[in-house]
């Protein structure tokens, strides 16, 4: 292909799919959305997380039970299932906007995989190191706050950065309840212009520089922790 005739044609694609009608302000509001959601279900997921966890972990049958019932019926549950039956039967009765309704939901799917990510990170730590803590004249709480918490959070955060980005990418289904998301504005740019190429490439590549931006913030993140791997790249 002529390089000039690919160039004027991606100059035509920006000017239709992009310029016009000013699209561009469609592409930035479901940037504004798609964030919304993902930072907003990361960090409420992350707490909730914890919470989960530790009624995981507990050893109580009134804590440890619904915890485990929480995380296998969430796990086992299809996201576009979770979100329909969030909007159309949770929440039907409720005058609340649909972003709000996607945030609880990926919260919700969130918590259930950061908990188990969270027990996994703890239970890998020897329980010698807590022992030792204990005789050492600390309490349980400073035992986990100063030696478990800091190398368990080391070794989940190569699991937890890879499950941010599973979430960011879930985000493209919160369409099915009509939440105007990068994904539903390229279908509605592409419904315009007739042009589907463009603007799912151009969305595409818009979620990968979300993704690529939160990886690299988890990342440095993961480095500071570990000040012998700063060096090494992700």
């Amino acid at each position: 292909m002529d390089p000039l005739a690919f160039v004027s044609r991606i100059a035509t694609s920006v000017e239709i799919n992009v310029i016009q009608e000013q699209r561009y302000l469609l592409l930035l509001d479901g940037m504004k959305t798609t964030a919304l959601i993902s930072l907003g279900a990361i960090v409420l997921g992350s707490l909730l997380g914890g919470v989960i966890c530790r009624m995981r972990m507990a050893r109580c049958a009134w804590l440890t039970v619904p915890a485990q019932a929480y995380i296998a019926i969430i796990r086992g549950i299809p996201l576009p299932v979770m979100l329909m039956i969030a909007y159309y039967v949770v929440f039907a009765s409720v005058n609340i906007p649909p972003v709000w309704v996607a945030i609880a939901t990926f919260t919700v799917t969130f918590a259930a995989y950061a908990a188990e990510i969270y027990r996994a990170g703890v239970e890998s730590i020897d329980r010698g190191q807590q022992e030792a803590g204990l005789a050492l004249g600390l309490t349980r709480i400073q035992t986990f706050t100063h030696i478990i918490a800091p190398q368990a959070l080391c070794r989940i955060l190569p699991v937890y950065k890879g499950e941010v980005i599973n979430l960011v990418k879930m985000t493209s289904v919160v369409g099915f309840i009509a939440v105007q998301d990068l994904t539903r504005t390229a279908d509605i740019i592409r419904s315009r212009t007739f042009d589907a190429f463009f603007p799912l490439v151009m969305v595409a590549i818009l979620y990968f520089l979300i993704s690529w931006l939160l990886l690299i913030s988890l990342t440095g993140i993961e480095r500071h922790l570990q000040p012998r791997r700063r060096s090494v790249r992700s």
